[in-house]
């Protein structure tokens, strides 16, 4: 068919335009070149390699990736001609008895063959076989490997299981053997071996393991990271565990490998001199086996990380064979490395599409960007009057506080008080207005959209140690969406009034506001304020402004501190400086307050150590690596963390209320009870009792849990707690394998929790934002495109009063909610990864006698026979 077009357009052209017909059968070239007159048309018949060569001579990757593909295939192709046929049974089930231990390989053969899918089948049936996902060791690799079972239905058949069983539904897969040819992330089919081979799993540490790479726990454990599973495999675990062997796969999880080549001694049959043939490439994720590959540039790959994707492991091989796909650059280069963090953690990066881009071209227009009048109709309007224009607008004080040099301002608030009230029995009472300011991307990034599509397969933006990958394009990420000060912004606002005699919630109110965010604050200023005003009880008088200036460095060093301050004389600076201060005292008071009550339900107070990385560029984050400086805590991080956690709290509270079936909440499992073996029997040591009934109990255990001459004992032992957490997931409430006392979360202690604080760079706060305004009537949201947003046409307008169906259904946001966790769990291993990698160049390039180089350490558990762990505080 491509030969007969090819003819048509040789004589529809007759020969004006040089054509090249390439074809993957070398035997063709000359049989086609033959049938053309090459006097009449300018017609070129190659072969792919003879296309790449004349046409791309300098493209080696293309050629690398060819080459390799093309043996690989023969080399496939070559095998399937020989391979034996596998015996069949007219009845599957009667093969199944002569695996209760696995058969030994055929002759010339490494591992056995699988099954049939029959028997497969039939021994999932009769319970006789079990499947799961295989998970293979990260410290040790070759030998320990754990079966995740999908169907714990097929236990019922099998009574010894059950009280295996009860606490994990695992089996272990011991020896490669017993994995035979299966792949970290292979859904797989077992079958358990005689009780009397079972084993348990060794504390020892294998030469491959680095558990100091994997001790550094995320503090965000309570709110999204897994537990350290391969440590726990080996700490946790003192009795036999049900093992197993695999006798099938019922799919692979293949994907993209980053590898390196070593020459080994035992490929020194390989011609020096020669660029071609087979050998071995390590992966970069230890728990992946090596790959048998082809290639024609030996020389080239042992300088480089590459890309190597499996095709087949045939059961006469030790390894699998794969191809090769392109390289990343030189080992040890920065970027090489970050994109191997990225590629590892199957997280794709690519730039927006000029599709998705278009959709914001009207607002690009405008520069600077202004709030639609008539949007601001629909809307709370918070802005004071000489901004607004509007003498009904409510003139409330709102500022942020991020990290120093934050470009995507989720999240700001505000707090002042109100008239105070009389109850029935003539006792006055203080009321205070507390208001956490969201910004209103899903304004922006209606549903059904080029953004809203590529935001949720991203699901979240990505922080590494020198960069990062917004979840939306920069124009709403750094701008149009960021609740920059001294700037109108669309903000979707919860806002409570509270009697400040019984901290009770008297109203709140959720809605649509426009806000003008007066400050602009760090973490570090914010703190400095209220230390500067606490320390000498300052007062609310000018006499006591002026002593807060000079506690924080004079008038210009606070002016060039906070820039809206600026272009105020003296005295108005003073003056704003005072209703500052006394917002950010409020904000903490209210905020200890309600973290006091949520500590008091068993809410956890756990601990990680937190390092960023310094720069010779800190704006920028570029130019040498400086120093790695340890996150100090400050109270300020805890007021925002609370407040926001509160918001999120009081938002799921209305959602579940309106859409008790397709909320999108976030639940935190309570840990499995083995997960804490090691820790208690590691803090018995110095006297103290873990106490994991509940997540109160446990709060209390690690409030007790200190010494009064070691103040890092109680930081120990809180990072050991972190370890065991369970991961937090987003999910639907409609599930059907949910019940509503499985949405709580335990590490906040709160029955209902969501994630609403932070739409710029996470994608459930966007479908939270939109179930939010839909319970309020507000479904504008959910239109296709911004035209539609803003069309006059009143049948449309009838249409999106009343539509609904732009939520998810449950069923699709469960789809959607999985995805959100793969994405969530991906981007804080990245992140972990980055800083480690800029962890390890500072200390490399160190030289020996530099004291930086060392750091002190404590030794919190013992390994085995032949290892322990430290952690550095």
């Amino acid at each position: 068919m491509n030969w007969v077009a090819a003819n048509w357009y040789i004589h529809h052209l007759k020969g004006h335009v040089s054509l090249v017909f390439v074809t993957d059968n070398e035997s063709r070239v000359h049989t086609y070149s033959s049938e053309i007159n090459t006097t009449s048309c300018k017609l070129t018949v190659l072969d792919l390699p003879g296309f790449l060569q004349m046409y791309y001579p300098t493209l080696t990757t293309a050629k690398l990736l060819f080459d390799s593909l093309d043996v690989s295939l023969r080399s496939i192709q070559s095998k399937d001609h020989n391979l034996p046929e596998l015996s069949k049974s007219e009845n599957p089930s009667e093969s199944l008895d002569s695996y209760i231990m696995p058969s030994a390989p055929s002759i010339g053969h490494v591992y056995p063959e699988y099954l049939p899918e029959s028997a497969l089948a039939a021994g999932l049936r009769s319970g006789q076989f079990l499947k799961g996902i295989l998970h293979v060791s990260r410290f040790r690799p070759t030998t320990e490997a754990t079966v995740a079972l999908t169907d714990a239905s097929a236990v019922k058949h099998q009574p010894e299981l059950k009280e295996a069983l009860a606490a994990r539904s695992e089996i272990m897969i011991h020896g490669l053997q017993h994995r035979n040819r299966a792949v970290d992330g292979d859904v797989v089919v077992v079958r358990l071996l005689p009780r009397v081979h079972w084993k348990t799993v060794s504390s020892d540490i294998s030469a491959q393991e680095n558990c100091a790479a994997e001790f550094v726990s995320d503090s965000s454990s309570i709110s999204g990271s897994k537990p350290n599973q391969d440590c726990l495999d080996s700490e946790t675990l003192s009795r036999s565990l049900p093992c197993g062997f695999v006798v099938g796969v019922v799919s692979r999880n293949w994907r993209d490998y980053v590898c390196t080549y070593v020459p080994k001694s035992t490929e020194s049959a390989l011609d020096p001199k020669s660029e071609s043939g087979w050998i071995i490439v390590t992966p970069w994720d230890r728990r992946i086996p090596l790959i048998r590959l082809h290639t024609t540039q030996i020389s080239k790959l042992t300088r480089e990380r590459f890309i190597v994707r499996i095709d087949t492991w045939d059961s006469y091989s030790a390894y699998p064979s794969g191809h090769f796909v392109q390289t990343l650059g030189c080992i040890g280069d920065l970027e090489t490395e970050t994109q191997t963090i990225l590629i590892e953690h199957n997280l794709i990066i690519r730039n927006f599409t000029d599709a998705q881009l278009n959709e914001l071209a009207p607002l690009s227009v405008q520069r600077p960007w202004k709030v639609d009048p008539e949007e601001v109709k629909k809307r709370r309007d918070l802005r004071s009057p000489t901004i607004s224009g509007n003498p009904e607008s409510e003139d409330i004080l709102i500022f942020s506080i991020d990290p120093p040099g934050c470009q995507d301002v989720d999240d700001a608030l505000s707090v002042q008080w109100l008239p105070p009230i009389v109850d029935e029995y003539g006792k006055e009472h203080k009321r205070l207005q507390l208001g956490v300011h969201i910004a209103d991307v899903s304004y922006f990034v209606p549903s059904g959209s080029y953004i809203d599509s590529e935001a949720r397969r991203r699901s979240t933006s990505i922080y590494l140690a020198d960069r990062r990958y917004d979840m939306l394009p920069g124009l709403l990420s750094g701008d149009l969406c960021s609740l920059w000060s001294g700037r109108d912004r669309y903000a979707v606002s919860v806002l409570w009034e509270i009697d400040m005699d019984s901290f009770d919630i008297s109203n709140i109110w959720y809605g649509r506001t426009v806000i003008h965010s007066n400050y602009k604050l760090t973490y570090e200023l914010a703190q400095r304020i209220y230390d500067s005003v606490t320390a000498e009880n300052i007062s609310s008088n000018s006499f006591a402004m002026e002593e807060l200036v000079k506690k924080l460095g004079g008038l210009e060093a606070v002016k060039n501190d906070i820039p809206e301050l600026k272009e105020l004389n003296r005295d108005e600076c003073l003056t704003a400086l005072d209703k500052l201060s006394k917002s950010i005292l409020l904000l903490i008071d209210i905020a200890s307050n309600i973290r006091e009550r949520r500590l008091a339900k068993g809410g956890l107070e756990l601990e990680s150590v937190e390092v960023s990385v310094q720069f010779a560029n800190p704006e920028t984050r570029t130019g040498k690596l400086e120093d790695l400086i340890p996150k100090e805590p400050l109270e300020m991080h805890n007021t925002v963390a609370e407040l926001m956690i509160f918001a999120n709290h009081w938002v799921a509270r209305r959602c579940v209320e309106y859409y008790p079936d397709r909320a999108c909440l976030r639940r935190h499992p309570p840990p499995r009870p083995e997960y804490f073996d090691e820790v208690k029997r590691c803090i018995a040591y110095r006297g103290f009792v873990l106490d994991t009934n509940s997540n109160l109990s446990l709060a209390n255990s690690l409030k007790n849990a200190s010494d009064p001459n070691d103040p890092e004992v109680n930081k120990v032992v809180r990072q050991l707690v972190t370890r065991a957490m369970t991961n937090a997931l987003y999910f639907s409430t409609g599930s059907s394998n949910m019940t509503q006392d499985q949405f709580s979360h335990y590490g906040l202690a709160l029955n209902l929790y969501t994630h609403f604080t932070s739409p710029i760079r996470r994608y459930a706060d966007i479908i939270v934002h939109r179930l939010l305004l839909a319970s309020l009537g507000d479904y504008r949201s959910l239109t296709t495109t911004q035209s539609e947003l803003n069309s006059k046409n009143t049948e449309l307008v009838t249409i999106l009063e009343n539509k609904t169906d732009g939520l998810f259904s449950s069923e699709e946001l469960a789809s959607i909610c999985n995805h959100m966790n793969e994405q969530h769990w991906a981007a804080q291993q990245v992140q972990r990864s980055s800083l480690e990698l800029f962890q390890a160049l500072f200390f490399k390039d160190k030289p020996v006698d530099d004291p930086s180089r060392y750091a002190e350490g404590i030794i919190c558990q013992l390994r085995g026979t032949n290892g322990f762990i430290a952690f550095v505080p």
